[in-house]
């Protein structure tokens, strides 16, 4: 049987940890590849808090390329309306097929969280769950039946994240290896993250943007 990982996210933006972990995860399962699908319009973030989806799916397809593991999916971002994973899940399992195992990659503080997402009773009908950790989410606390259902890997976890790396782009510093190259070059010539100067000045909070 065919075995294909799933790894949704506002990637806002996509970093190195997001490929680590994504490789870590396709070697220990011994997937096929991994699809990268950036959510269009997360139900949990205002519109106003993500940069916009055209950006964020060319960050994910610079940071791909090349890699034949590694897929990006624009089906979030084309979808209308709100992008829940267990729409995600089940157009991927009518496009795939009952052939192909499909695992969702998700981080431990999803893990807790997951009875509080939509149809969630749903999602292991549709998927195995893999959990990679997150400093300050113990795996061990998620409820039943999530906790006994999710694959639980041990992989390298990561002190920066996308919200530091916006953060420190905003205030001017370089964020040289921790992005895919052309997407530094890309962030670079689109200004994405920047605060204009005269923003900065008036005491902007860079916080507004969330992870």
């Amino acid at each position: 049987m065919r075995k294909i990982g799933l790894l949704g996210g506002t990637f806002d933006p996509i970093h190195i940890g997001h490929l680590i972990i994504a490789e870590w995860v396709r070697q220990a399962l011994s997937l096929e590849k991994i699809i990268f699908i950036p959510s269009g319009h997360p139900p949990h973030k205002e519109e106003s808090q993500v940069t916009p989806a055209k950006h964020r799916l060319a960050m994910v397809r610079l940071s791909t390329q090349g890699d034949p593991f590694f897929e990006c999916s624009d089906y979030e971002v084309k979808k209308q309306g709100k992008s829940y994973t267990v729409e995600t899940l089940q157009w991927f399992r009518n496009r795939l097929g009952a052939g192909v195992r499909l695992f969702w990659i998700i981080g431990s503080d999803s893990l807790l969280d997951l009875p509080n997402w939509y149809q969630n009773h749903r999602l292991l009908q549709l998927c195995d769950i893999v959990v990679y950790p997150r400093p300050g989410y113990p795996p061990e606390d998620a409820v039943e039946p999530f906790r006994s259902a999710a694959i639980v890997l041990d992989t390298p976890q990561f002190e920066f994240s996308s919200t530091s790396i916006r953060k420190r782009i905003a205030e001017g510093y370089s964020v040289r290896y921790l992005l895919h190259p052309d997407v530094d070059e890309y962030i670079r010539r689109h200004r994405i993250y920047t605060l204009r100067k005269e923003e900065a000045a008036a005491g902007v909070e860079v916080s507004r943007f969330k992870r």
